[in-house]
């Protein structure tokens, strides 16, 4: 006899239907739950365009901005109950890291966090993982809270031997990153820079893992020096509360915010009496403000203010630039893309302010003036700019940042690096051993000056000192408007040196420190309203599928986006790596600062 009728249903589908209603009861985010996050890598400022990810179906990676307004969000959602998090970061940029990790210790200040990990394998993977209220690892793992390091890079004398020449000309003696082509050892000021940036990030770690594990800056400082720490130096250190795996963890997350029948050592982190989970990326979907158009004044009701977050992500280049394709290349900033954005929130009525996010090292010295030239601009229009740096503003970046009403930065931020540095490398003598030769026809004397196929002239090497000197000149005098210094105060904190966030903030540099949250708050306050008024946000350029692909009627502010075919954006990114490969040969004027991680 055949059986058409289901069963009746047990009390575990009784359960998971319930589940399922109250989940959908609560718009997606069940009441109770357990948000989860994976730390393996910091978030990144922007999220490019992944081609490949919308073949695969793959989700798009949470941003760093969408990540840290999920947790303050999920710290006020009475439907969250806690946090967990294996935090592992290989290698990050201290600034991101910083701003997640001031957004969990204010999570950890109102509701149950745990952190866990098989290894802590570096600093700044600890530094974050102290915001948590406990922290967890495996009987193997390490504590890798080893301090900060730097190094560089010298070619002088291997260029010297492949019949290379380097031939640079740099304004501020602490520009170093021609450094690497012209030396075969640190110079004096390019060491001082290199070393007062990791003290002062070591002093703001130290304070911070100081202060939330309850230890004197000099514990944390005696166990650093025997670091990397094996579990049992970690545990009586006090930076490790509890050695133990993953569902450990997890069964101690659903004790702390009171599942019943849960502890570590007696109940099953994924049974049903284990607290509802979600990935913080689901919950930042489900708990997004909806995206809505402004909506048409009505007598009587006050429209919702709007803030423009205008974001200026990689090395800063005339034209259009674009996001990063990947798996292909970098993004870059187009100094016509970037301008276009803020003339469209210039023009909009209903912006009240605007927050520059400016995450560069620099680039062209003409595309980032024509940035600057557009925030005042904004200004002259009657709308406060707050510029928001991320891990790095400096050189270009700090550029288009000086004259804005206020910058905010992270305290690790790494910013400054007020000079300029032009040139190129001569590779004749290589191409003779190689058996190359080459010839040149020019209507002109400097039709060839930036040939790699000879050094420059003595005619030529004097224009490009002055030109030189005159963005150097007019940097630090733009510095000095902008920032409403004397100029030689600006030079004396200039000269192509780089500062974290926090001495740039002693040296007049910057206004105050924070993230992003921070910045528009900022430009509420500039704007005539309360740090806590509900406002609507608008992020400029596009970069949604349709910005992509959808065609540029022209340059009025209206169509300010980032609208190119995939085709042209590979083809671009293809051809910024040759571009690339050619400008390192030929030359061009940059304010660059070098690479820094940790």
């Amino acid at each position: 006899m055949f059986a058409f009728l289901p069963g009746i249903p047990g009390i575990d589908d009784l359960r998971a239907l319930g589940r399922r209603v109250d989940t959908a009861r609560h718009h997606g985010v069940p009441d109770g739950c357990v948000l989860e996050l994976e730390l393996l890598s910091a978030p990144q400022e922007t999220g490019g365009f992944d081609p490949l990810a919308m073949i695969s179906g793959g989700n798009r990676s949470l941003l760093l901005r969408e990540a840290v307004a999920a947790i303050h969000r999920a710290a006020e959602d009475p439907r969250v109950a806690g946090l967990i998090a294996r935090v592992e970061l290989s290698a990050a940029a201290p600034g991101p890291v910083q701003e997640l990790r001031a957004a969990i210790s204010a999570f950890s200040d109102v509701k149950p966090t745990v952190a866990w990990a098989e290894t802590y394998p570096g600093t700044l993977s600890y530094y974050l993982a102290s915001a948590f209220r406990e922290v967890w690892m495996q009987p193997s793992g390490t504590v890798g809270l080893i301090g900060f390091a730097t190094n560089a890079m010298f070619l002088r004398d291997a260029l010297d031997k492949a019949g290379i020449e380097a031939q640079f000309v740099a304004r501020g003696e602490y520009k170093s990153v021609a450094n690497r082509f012209t030396q075969n050892s640190y110079t004096d000021p390019h060491r001082e820079a290199d070393t007062r940036l990791i003290e002062s990030l070591q002093s703001q770690v130290w304070q911070a893992v100081a202060e939330s594990r309850h230890l004197e800056l000099s514990e944390v400082d005696a166990l650093a020096e025997k670091a990397p720490l094996l579990r049992d130096d970690a545990v009586s250190g006090r930076l490790v509360d509890r050695i133990g795996f993953r569902d450990q963890a997890y069964a101690r997350i659903a004790e702390l915010v009171g599942a019943p029948n849960n502890s570590p050592g007696s109940s099953d982190a994924d049974s049903e009496d284990a607290p509802p989970r979600l990935y913080l990326s689901r919950y930042a979907k489900a708990s997004a403000p909806r995206p809505t158009p402004p909506m048409p004044s009505v007598p009587g009701r006050r429209a919702k203010p709007t803030i423009a977050v205008v974001t200026l992500d990689g090395m800063i280049v005339s034209g259009r630039g674009g996001p990063q394709v990947l798996p292909f290349g970098n993004s870059s900033a187009g100094a016509d893309t970037i301008s276009a954005a803020l003339r469209e929130a210039a023009a909009d009525d209903s912006v009240s302010a605007v927050v520059l996010r400016v995450e560069s090292r620099g680039g062209s010295a003409s595309a980032s003036e024509t940035i600057w030239r557009e925030v005042n601009r904004v200004r002259d229009a009657g709308k406060p700019v707050v510029a928001s740096m991320g891990a790095v503003a400096a050189s270009g970046g700090y550029l288009v940042s000086m004259s804005a009403d206020a910058i905010v930065a992270n305290a690790a931020t790494i910013t400054g690096s007020i000079g300029v540095v032009t040139g190129k490398l001569v590779a004749r003598e290589l191409k003779e051993r190689l058996g190359v030769s080459s010839e040149s026809v020019r209507t002109n004397a400097n039709a060839d000056a930036w040939s790699i196929d000879h050094p420059f002239t003595d005619a030529q090497r004097e224009h490009i000192e002055a030109t030189t000197d005159l963005f150097y000149t007019d940097f630090i005098e733009n510095v000095a408007i902008g920032r409403k210094m004397t100029v030689e105060a600006v030079d004396a904190v200039a000269r192509g040196r780089v500062w974290t966030g926090a001495d740039a903030l002693e040296h007049g540099l910057v206004d105050e420190l924070g993230g992003l949250r921070t910045a528009i708050s900022r430009a509420k306050v500039l704007a005539g309203l309360d740090p806590d008024d509900d406002v609507r946000l608008v992020n400029y350029p596009g970069s949604s599928f349709m910005d992509v692909l959808r065609p540029k009627p022209s340059s009025a502010p209206t169509a300010a986006s980032l609208p190119e075919a995939l085709a042209v954006l590979v083809g671009r990114s293809v051809a910024g790596v040759l571009g690339q490969a050619d400008r390192s040969l030929s030359g061009v004027n940059l304010m660059w600062l070098g690479d820094h991680r940790f």
